[in-house]
């Protein structure tokens, strides 16, 4: 039987993650499965590419297969992140990676990650696909009420994805983030469940 987080008492609350150990979600497009081992060399190779690591953290582009592997080995038994694999075509083809971190049931609150490695793969809703999926899977299931996220001002794409998916953006860090020989905005962005509550009867009112 399924008990929500906030039902547990604090001390079970650290260990309750490990119930989505195989955790399968699917969207509408997409299919959500916890990250493997195995996954860690595309990971790697799709971190080492200048389209997609200059969307991502900077210190991204250097990662070893060693440092991937000390980070799965970190990720697969912490009481705060859940790592998601996204797949598309029946769950046959692995295009990238979604998550949750930072996990705090007290506060009902987390940041989220998501990116596609696979280029092939851009620009067909498959980002938007996984990111609802995840949100309502964190807010229903996981009973959160707020994800963070941050995200730089040149990834024009990624901001207009996130406002159409119900993120809105609450700071703006100024030149927080070097890239191609300029300093770079970092734009700071929340889900709450309000603002998905209001989404919601939005739609059931247009339809």
């Amino acid at each position: 039987m399924y008990i929500p987080a906030l039902s547990l008492p604090l001390h079970n609350k650290l260990n309750h993650l490990k119930n989505y150990k195989n955790k399968i979600i699917s969207g509408k497009k997409t299919i959500l499965r916890r990250l493997k081992k195995s996954d860690l060399n595309n990971c790697v190779f799709w971190l080492k590419d200048p389209e997609v690591n200059k969307f991502l953290s900077q210190g991204l582009k250097d990662i070893t297969k060693e440092q991937e592997v000390e980070w799965y080995n970190y990720i697969v038994n912490s009481s705060c992140d859940l790592v998601f694999a996204i797949l598309v075509n029946n769950g046959k083809k692995y295009i990238g990676n979604c998550g949750l971190h930072k996990i705090n049931f007290d506060e009902r609150s987390c940041e989220f990650g998501i990116f596609i490695g696979e280029k092939n793969y851009w620009n067909r809703g498959l980002g938007s696909d996984a990111i609802k999926t995840l949100i309502q899977f964190a807010i229903e299931e996981l009973k959160l009420n707020k994800l963070k996220l941050n995200v730089y001002e040149y990834n024009h794409r990624a901001i207009k994805v996130y406002k159409n998916c119900g993120f809105f953006t609450v700071d703006i860090l100024k030149n927080q983030h070097f890239y191609d020989g300029k300093y770079w905005d970092t734009y700071v962005m929340e889900f709450t469940k309000k603002q998905a509550c209001r989404l919601k009867s939005e739609a059931s009112s247009i339809s």
